[in-house]
């Protein structure tokens, strides 16, 4: 699975800072995946009434469900969660109403606007990102904004996995405007943007709590933890967040040009799957040790199926219905290229 993605603009004057890039890579239990990003935008490098961004996705499709995540973190005991720092105060952009941005002051860091976005899709697999900046002026304010949205793929999972008999493997490689990786039909479209420049990355990894990490960057890798249920269920709503079943894997990278971040997960398999294979394979090797005996022993004057007894063929028949077990989903449902 490509996950290459690209931010950038159309400001040429005045480039758009992003101070930190958020990016959440949620792995559920049931076969589904939800994918969240988050950009914090220097205030110093804002327009003056309307922020817009954009963000290319490889695997971007019309099926594709994208969310404004700004009532979750106009919540300040959201925002508390999610930034790590308690809240003093939350000043409203609109008289109270919270539709329009608020303002959360932190109390160890500095104050952040959060704001809603509208998000058009573009051809190319673009989404853009637009941010109406006219209230945030009003209100004077001397803080950076923050919007974010999660996306909803419609494909069990955006990494790499491997299914072997007795393990199963999750390969993440997940690139931020990494320019050797531009797709090829889209250099001439590139060329003509502003890359935006990005401080710091954070990249959390929410995986089944089943999986051990067997790969990691020593320098990027900040902290493992289990997943605080209680706060993460308030904050996504999201009936797939169940309590001790998700592990968070937290890497962090700054002060560079693009970004990257690859891990490894595995799980020992030992299931229904790997005894029905032990008992084929069972099942094989006790017809393939019986046959010389049963082939010295034939008549040639009788036909060799009035020999062949009963339990032999049963035995085979019970074989080829438990390799038509292994094969059969491959043949019902085919790769796609």
């Amino acid at each position: 699975m490509d996950n290459s993605f690209f931010v950038f603009s159309d400001a040429q004057a005045n480039p758009i800072v992003i101070e930190r890039a958020h990016l959440c890579l949620w792995e559920f239990k049931n076969n589904s995946t939800l994918v969240e990003f988050g950009f914090e935008i220097s205030k110093d490098s804002l327009p003056q009434n309307q922020l817009t961004i954009n963000v290319f996705i490889p695997w971007l499709s019309r099926s594709t469900g994208e969310t404004d995540l700004y009532d979750k973190l106009s919540n300040s005991e959201n925002s508390r969660f999610i930034f790590n720092d308690s809240i003093k105060q939350t000043q409203s952009l609109d008289g109270g109403r919270n539709i329009l941005g608020v303002i959360h002051h932190f109390a160890n860091r500095d104050d952040l606007c959060i704001l809603p976005i509208s998000i058009t899709r573009k051809p190319n697999d673009i989404l853009e990102l637009t941010a109406n900046l006219q209230h945030y002026r009003t209100y004077q304010s001397n803080a950076n904004i923050y919007f974010r949205f999660s996306i909803a793929p419609q494909m069990p999972a955006i990494s790499m996995h491997k299914k072997g008999i007795s393990k199963s493997t999750i390969v993440y490689d997940i690139k931020m405007n990494e320019r050797r990786n531009i797709p090829d039909q889209l250099i001439d479209l590139f060329s003509q943007k502003t890359f935006c420049e990005i401080k710091a990355c954070f990249c959390f990894s929410i995986i089944p709590n089943d999986y051990d990490i067997v790969f990691f960057e020593n320098d990027s890798l900040k902290s493992v933890r289990t997943l605080e249920y209680d706060a993460f269920a308030k904050y996504l709503e999201d009936k797939r967040v169940k309590q001790d079943e998700l592990i968070v894997v937290f890497n962090k990278k700054s002060d560079l040009e693009s970004f990257s971040f690859f891990s490894i997960y595995t799980k020992e398999r030992i299931g229904p799957a790997q005894y029905i294979l032990a008992i084929l394979i069972n099942m094989i090797s006790g017809i393939l040790l019986f046959l010389p005996g049963f082939r010295a022993g034939l008549n040639d004057k009788i036909s060799i199926w009035k020999q062949t007894p009963l339990e032999l063929i049963i035995a085979i028949l019970i074989a080829i219905v438990t390799l038509l077990y292994f094969l059969w989903p491959k043949l019902k449902w085919p790769k796609k290229s």
